[in-house]
């Protein structure tokens, strides 16, 4: 079904240049280089931990000129910080706390086309870029402002404690080019076109990397947004890094699926995400034998799967 939404699209793009070109002139597009790029985190650690400022990620982030025409001179790295409330309707909400700057690499400190350019991210650097910021967590309009690191809006922040487990950041980026074009702001379709480049990275707060109690029925709830299976995706289910289970619909299968993993151990329990043809139409939640919900993902992203483990 999804071949064919495509081949309508491409028959309307054959229509509309065979009608566009009256004149019988050849049309020769003339592509203009640019620039994307790929941030990750290459560190052990994928999150900020809990109540450990020591944890601290490594990230490598790299321009690429896909035809090595276009080159760079300034790289610039910037953090959003969103924290997960409840209202005072009792409703799940999120404050956006902005952008800041996060690092800048520019002249001979850029490194050459797809090299990475390393930098640490730490809670006290976050922190630092944010402290003294307030926010208006009642409707946002009455101007009641108060300060996001010292209320009760969530206790879990202390003097010491500085993040709590509803704390997401993201990671964005823009590039100067050595003719002064600036390159940022790119939509997913865009920057992600070609292989080995993303838009953003996104990390939060973890209160453990390893599930402490995992033996039980782990309930793996799939859904699929366009009703007809999952075109290659699957989720792998692994003990101690070695596949022993998968979970998936069907290509063709409909919108939804369940697999039921029942581990008893030992080892260590982890999921991963394996790229399906259309990853925007996959998602799924993954329950805990205690109840919890752990992950509850749309649109994933390949590779290992992060889990709320604050409440087991």
């Amino acid at each position: 079904m999804k071949k064919i939404k495509y081949l309508i699209l491409t028959l309307v793009g054959v229509f509309a240049l065979t009608v566009s070109c009256s004149d019988d002139k050849e049309l020769v597009p003339v592509w203009e280089s640019s620039i994307n790029g790929e941030g990750t985190i290459i560190s052990t650690a994928q999150d900020f931990k809990s109540a450990d400022e020591s944890v601290v990620l490594d990230f490598g982030l790299k321009w690429i000129s896909v035809d090595g025409k276009a080159s760079v001179t300034k790289m610039e790295a910037f953090i959003t910080f969103n924290e997960g409330y409840v209202d005072s309707d009792g409703n799940p909400a999120v404050a956006n706390h902005g952008t800041k700057p996060l690092v800048t690499i520019e002249g001979g400190a850029v490194p050459g086309n797809r090299t990475d350019a390393t930098f640490t991210i730490s809670q006290p650097e976050v922190f630092a870029l944010f402290d003294g910021q307030t926010f208006d967590y009642k409707d946002g309009t009455d101007g009641n402002l108060i300060d996001i690191f010292s209320n009760a809006i969530n206790p879990a922040r202390t003097a010491t404690v500085h993040f709590a487990p509803e704390d997401k950041f993201t990671v964005t980026w823009q590039f100067t080019g050595s003719d002064g074009r600036v390159f940022k702001a790119w939509s997913p379709s865009v920057c992600t076109e070609f292989p080995g480049s993303n838009c953003q990275v996104d990390f939060g707060i973890v209160c453990a990397e390893d599930i402490e109690k995992p033996a039980g029925d782990w309930t793996i709830d799939m859904t699929d947004s366009f009703g007809d299976g999952w075109q290659g995706g699957f989720i792998g289910i692994l003990v101690d890094g070695v596949e022993v289970a998968t979970a998936n619909i069907p290509d063709g299968g409909g919108s939804s699926g369940q697999t039921v993993y029942t581990y008893s151990g030992p080892g260590i329990l982890s999921f991963e995400w394996n790229d399906d043809d259309f990853d925007g139409e996959c998602g799924f939640v993954i329950t805990s034998p205690s109840g919890n919900v752990v992950a509850n993902v749309v649109g994933p992203s390949e590779g290992k799967i992060k889990l709320n483990l604050c409440k087991e």
